[in-house]
């Protein structure tokens, strides 16, 4: 397994689909997200979905006003204006999470086989890392799915 593969990301139904489809490229977050360029997260995809959903490769993260943000990246972060300005209202550090590719798994993992996969599973708010161990028990054979993520360019 890649050793850059640590990373739960946990988002709404909506925007999982988004960013799988590609028709979402940047992930909003009101607090920086400290993801390594290059990272490979796991997409947990959150209620009423409860499952992991792929995984994506982040280019880079950037942290910014929201204004910044939004004049840099509006376009991709698949959210209306007001929406965005709505969920952002009072955060104090703004972050951009840009995709640089996914992977969508062919069957989604819900969270009851996560749980029977690793008894300590815990979806997170915003994002948590994985240990290595942790990681693979999650994927338990999905791998293959994730191989064109090293390779895509940032």
């Amino acid at each position: 397994m890649k050793a850059d593969l640590g990373v739960l990301l946990s988002v709404q139904p909506r925007f999982a689909s988004a960013l799988l489809d590609g028709s979402k490229t940047v992930e909003v977050r009101r607090r920086r997200a400290h993801i390594a360029d290059g990272a490979v997260c796991l997409l947990y995809a959150s209620s009423p979905t409860c499952a992991l959903v792929g995984a994506l490769r982040v280019a880079t993260t950037e942290v910014g006003s929201a204004e910044t943000l939004w004049s840099r990246y509006g376009d991709a972060m698949g959210l209306a204006r007001g929406e965005y300005e709505r969920y952002l209202d009072g955060a104090a550090q703004p972050c951009a999470i840009i995709v640089a590719a996914t992977a969508a798994f062919s069957q989604p993992v819900r969270l009851p086989e996560l749980r029977r996969r690793s008894r300590a599973f815990v979806a997170p708010q915003s994002y948590r890392f994985l240990s290595q161990h942790e990681a693979g028990s999650l994927l338990n054979g999905q791998h293959r799915q994730l191989a064109h993520l090293a390779a895509a360019p940032n």
